[in-house]
């Protein structure tokens, strides 16, 4: 592998080459050994043979779901698959966007190529130019249950192989057949199981779960940022992300959040060391009671937040595996086992594991943007800011006392947000109705599942921005020279994209322009 080309192979891919393949433009290739292509063509030989011999195969050479009792000739299968793509032409909503289809494209290749699926090379290729000549299907986001795969979702990829319908080229929406046209490519009617091989999958649903795991992995850092910064500005102290702490609580994430705050106060001049702190309390002496002016220990959204975020970052390793399993699975049906001939009809297409891991990333994604919200309100109130009402600047002026609210509505706006994300994190698995003459009647959700997650990590990255403002803003009216490298680096990226507010103005434009930051930087990384 180059530096800017993947090979896939049905077996390995990464969350991380995914993320590469479809926001970084990274190449996609085959495994150039012989064993590969010879291995796509025996499978559908086996079926092409085992259809000629008159057995009934379903979706191949039967009817679909409930239907599956019709049985046509093998000749009409063709048929089949064409009408198959056809009447799934009902997805609903606006689209997904386009570097969702071609995570989308590449989730369900890499599956189709795994070798159970007997699609024809010619069909792994044309997927494959898609991803490298910038083609992705414009597919509707509402319209699967997940359980016999993203049908109707998928269906779009299969019409847009067959030149119809439409997709996104190069950046701009417009026909498959005129993008088709410009790269001189050539539809390709599909064959027996072909279609089915595209659309009875989980391949919408484990696309948008990949993107939004390398989303909520960069939120999770952003979060513990957010955490040490507020430390800062409150001049919290430092024990309880200490090593030791977290180390014999025995969480991992617990550790790796600690660390990554210990990383942002480290050098700091306002986060206070705690010995420090013990001697300018002093002792009791031989008095009987003494009232300290400060606590010695700060509150359960400073304390805690090792054990809030580091949760959300063991969510995270688990559902790696999850997803990855799933975006290196057959999970399509039937599959065709050319080597101990047999077709299985099975239930690979049920979305189960990416319902679940998404379901969970929600919980705790949810969990992270309320304690952000805890946060900003002690970093916004003038009652525990040590600062002023709403971070509006010191005033000294008369003829402007009184009149300035500096980040009050901005709270309310991350409460908002806070509050539609956790509304987002209800489980939608256990939502499941039955559906097509109750033949499917148990169904994942997956596909919804993961959509709700890619909308609350949105919300997230709003609240977020909308926060890292405010505590620019304090940093500001305390100085930004006692604060970390860390938080300076930070302050001095924010600062090129929003100005000090020092006097009331929409923080709208700002607001969006800080997200978009939050989304790419490295600093993060």
């Amino acid at each position: 592998m180059s530096k800017n080309r993947i090979t896939i192979d049905g077996n390995s891919l990464k969350i991380e080459e995914l993320y590469n393949i479809v926001n970084n433009n990274y190449e996609v290739s085959f495994p150039e050994d012989k064993a590969f292509i010879e291995r796509l063509k025996k499978s559908r030989k086996f079926l092409e043979d085992y259809i000629a011999k008159g057995y009934p195969v379903y979706g191949v050479t039967t009817g679909f779901g409930d239907s599956c009792d019709n049985q046509i000739h093998s000749e009409r299968s063709h048929l089949l698959q064409k009408y198959l793509v056809a009447y799934h032409g009902i997805g609903m909503g606006d689209y997904f966007s386009e570097k969702e289809g071609r995570a989308v494209v590449l989730a369900r290749l890499n599956s189709n190529i795994k070798g159970y699926s007997a699609i024809r090379a010619e069909l792994a290729e044309i997927m494959l130019s898609f991803l490298n000549k910038g083609i992705s299907p414009a597919i509707p986001k509402l319209g699967s249950v997940g359980a016999s795969g993203d049908l109707t979702p998928l269906g779009y990829l299969a019409a847009a192989i067959m030149g119809e319908r439409n997709v996104y080229y190069k950046g701009e929406l417009t026909t498959t057949s005129e993008a088709f046209k410009k790269e001189n490519i050539t539809p390709l009617p599909l064959q027996a199981k072909e279609g089915l091989a595209i659309m009875n999958g989980t391949s919408v649903m484990t696309a948008l779960i990949s993107l939004a795991w390398m989303d909520i992995k960069r939120l999770a850092n952003i979060s513990d940022f957010i955490t040490g910064a507020t430390v800062e500005v409150l001049e919290g102290n430092d024990l309880p992300y200490r090593e030791k702490v977290s180390a014999i609580k025995n969480h991992i994430g617990q550790i790796d959040s600690a660390n990554y705050i210990t990383s942002v106060i480290k050098d700091s001049k306002r986060a206070r060391k705690y010995e420090d702190l013990l001697k300018d309390i002093g002792t009791i002496d031989e008095d009987l009671y003494k009232k300290h002016d400060v606590k010695i220990q700060d509150r359960y959204s400073l304390r805690c937040a090792p054990h809030v975020n580091g949760a959300l970052r063991d969510t995270l390793i688990f559902t790696k595996t999850w997803i990855e399993n799933e975006l290196n699975s057959s999970n399509d049906n039937p599959l065709i086992d050319e080597e101990n001939n047999i077709i299985y009809n099975s239930g690979n297409f049920y979305g189960g594991h990416i319902t679940l891991a998404a379901d969970y990333l929600r919980v705790a994604v949810a969990n992270i943007s309320d304690l952000a919200e805890k946060q900003a309100e002690l970093i916004i109130d003038g009652k525990f800011n040590n600062l002023t009402s709403n971070l509006i600047p010191f005033i000294d002026e008369p003829s402007k006392m009184g009149i300035f609210h500096g980040f009050k509505a901005a709270q309310i706006t991350m409460t908002a947000l806070a509050s539609e994300a956790n509304f987002l994190s209800a489980p939608v698995s256990i939502h499941s109705r039955p559906t097509e003459s109750l033949n499917q009647d148990k169904v994942s959700l997956g596909t919804i599942s993961a959509r709700k997650l890619r909308e609350q990590v949105e919300l997230i990255y709003n609240q977020y921005s909308v926060h890292i403002m405010a505590l620019t803003q304090a940093m500001d009216l305390i100085g930004i020279d006692k604060f970390g490298s860390f938080s300076k680096k930070v302050y001095k990226e924010i600062r090129n994209i929003s100005k000090f507010v020092d006097e009331d103005r929409a923080l709208d434009t700002d607001a969006k322009k800080v997200a978009d930051f939050l989304k790419s930087t490295e600093i993060f990384a």
